[in-house]
């Protein structure tokens, strides 16, 4: 009972303290300058719009009915400098009419605009892979040209003056076996240069006669075709040349591409079940599923140039 009592006196005083405190700040606030009372109410203020932003984080998000997909953000987890892939898109679109329209010429349409359109679509890689800069900014892969010139080695040809000595001088340097036995390489020429080539070579076998006791330094000795590509082959005292022509190259400086086949890999982005390699996609817009009256296909590529070895690699300008 003693105990009880001593408990219910404790907490009397404890009540009559803290009235006492709250009677002490109401007094206080009553007597602060205009200056304190702003900054009471810009703290009150802040912790209410804080209060909302907790509510409305707490919500999470609220889109309006019919409202389309919201913005997301693009995860970058690594970074590289070298290897980047590039990505070719070509459209192929036709309008229904005339895709049903038979021609006196050519019954389908469609068939030889498709043709036409695969084309297109390697004839924009073949250039990328050929001239194209490496660019984190614009995602682009690296070109033979833009490799061979800040690795490889460099030479000069003018059709006009240099001599089957000449270039056999550069051949010697390219070709060392130390590191570069040429055997895989293919020589990449313009139509010029292609033109000079047979003319040196052609000279030995339509004027003069190649027996036991003649040796020609230079000649066409055969033509042959590898994938499809015209390869013309020329014998020098370092080896045979695969020569094709590539118009891709006309109208440009660079005369002539000596690439090492066995050091340049055609890469395409495939992981986690996905292959990114040349896919065509088959009515991504159609009048079934768009309501506009044609049919449009696409063909996608997504891969990049892979370079190694840059001495077993040659440019010509």
């Amino acid at each position: 009972m003693c105990l009880l009592l001593l408990l219910l006196q404790l907490l009397w005083r404890l009540l009559r303290l803290r009235r006492r405190r709250s009677s002490i700040g109401l007094r206080a606030t009553s007597d602060a300058s205009p200056r304190d009372t702003n900054k009471g109410t810009a703290s009150l203020r802040a912790h209410a719009l804080l209060r909302v932003r907790l509510r409305r984080a707490a919500g999470g998000s609220a889109h309006a009915e019919g409202s389309g997909y919201p913005e997301t953000w693009k995860d970058q987890p690594y970074s590289t400098s070298y290897g980047r892939t590039q990505i070719w898109k070509t459209a192929m679109a036709m309008t229904n009419t005339a895709r049903a329209t038979s021609l006196k010429y050519g019954s389908n349409e469609w068939a030889r605009v498709w043709k036409e359109k695969l084309i297109e679509h390697k004839w924009d890689m073949e250039s990328s892979l050929l001239f194209g800069t490496q660019d984190d900014t614009n995602l682009t892969t690296q070109g033979a040209v833009d490799y061979i010139l800040n690795y490889g080695n460099s030479f000069s040809l003018s059709t006009a003056t240099k001599t089957a000595d000449d270039f056999l001088d550069d051949m010697s340097n390219y070709l060392d076996p130390r590191y570069n036995n040429g055997g895989a390489t293919v020589y990449f020429c313009s139509t010029a240069v292609y033109n000079w080539m047979h003319k040196l070579g052609g000279y030995f076998k339509n004027n003069v006669e190649i027996s036991s006791n003649f040796r020609a330094d230079f000649a066409m000795t055969g033509k042959k075709k590898v994938a499809g590509v015209d390869i013309t082959t020329f014998s020098t005292p370092y080896g045979d040349m695969n020569v094709a022509r590539n118009i891709h190259l006309d109208g440009t400086n660079v005369k002539m591409l000596g690439v090492n086949m066995k050091y340049a890999s055609y890469r395409p982005l495939v992981g986690n079940g996905v292959n990114r390699d040349t896919s065509v996609y088959v009515g991504v817009q159609t009048l079934e599923n768009s309501g506009i009256d044609r049919r449009v296909d696409l063909i996608l590529t997504e891969a990049g140039m892979e370079w190694s070895m840059p001495e077993s690699h040659a440019i010509w300008t």
